[in-house]
């Protein structure tokens, strides 16, 4: 059964994939998952949680120890500091220059995952996304 399972196939896959980012990431003390938030984040200006859980499909707890841990780093900032239901969140110029920093190494992540997936794995991923509304198709 495992062996059959799309559900098994896509973690493992996503769990190489995903070593690959955040071995990249490492040397700046971000992982993945919180560069998404960075660039969701930098894309909206001043986000919202809410907005933010669900643009990435992430919980929301995992959105707010992961935006703790970001403001402990003074890479996001929140207004008001303390939370609450109107609370938007925004870069810092810290958060800003890091995503500056990170893109040799995410573009080098990203050649080695397309290396890995080839261009039809990496077409397929785009189609797939953009059935899901996920962005656009491959050209």
């Amino acid at each position: 059964m495992a062996h059959e399972c799309i559900a098994v196939r896509v973690r493992l896959i996503n769990r190489v994939i995903t070593a690959l980012y955040d071995e990249a990431l490492r040397p700046y003390g971000l992982r993945t998952s919180q560069a998404n938030i960075l660039v969701a984040v930098a894309l909206m200006a001043k986000a919202r949680p809410a907005e933010v859980s669900r643009s990435l499909r992430i919980e929301k707890s995992t959105l707010s120890r992961d935006v703790e841990l970001m403001k402990r780093n003074a890479w996001v900032e929140s207004d008001p500091p303390n939370g609450g239901r109107s609370q938007t969140i925004r870069l810092t110029p810290q958060g800003q220059k890091l995503l500056v920093k990170i893109r040799p190494s995410w573009e080098k992540a990203q050649a080695e995952a397309k290396l890995l997936i080839g261009e039809d794995g990496e077409a397929a991923l785009r189609q797939m996304a953009s059935r899901l509304g996920f962005g656009t198709p491959a050209s």
